[in-house]
């Protein structure tokens, strides 16, 4: 009874992990090259050297951000270019290359001040 027990709670716990790592609703707004702000989901990861590779999705269209951040400046690669950026605060980020060719802002739904 208890290993039944025991299945059946991982196999929910698994179906949770499942569903959240399926979440489409937009977690914020992107604005590319100062078009319209449009909804948007990022995701974060962190290498261990502490690296981000930030991926934002709007609609069909996919921007990268990978780079590190250094007390609320970003310096990296933006759609494989070399880039600044800056954290207005922490839920709102813009992004520019070097030669100014393309900007990014994500500005997080969640509304963090």
């Amino acid at each position: 009874m208890q290993w039944r027990l025991l299945a059946v709670s991982l196999s929910l716990g698994l179906a949770a992990c499942a569903a959240m790592a399926d979440d489409t609703r937009p977690s914020g707004l992107c604005e590319i090259n100062d078009a319209k702000a449009d909804d948007c989901r990022m995701s974060d990861t962190v290498a261990a050297d502490g690296t981000h590779t930030m991926v934002f999705i709007t609609g069909q269209q996919r921007i990268e951000f990978v780079g590190k951040s250094q007390t609320g400046w970003w310096s990296g690669k933006l759609e494989g270019e070399p880039a600044m950026g800056r954290e207005i605060n922490r839920s709102h980020i813009m992004f520019s290359t070097i030669d100014l060719k393309t900007t990014f802002e994500w500005k997080s739904s969640a509304g963090v001040p």
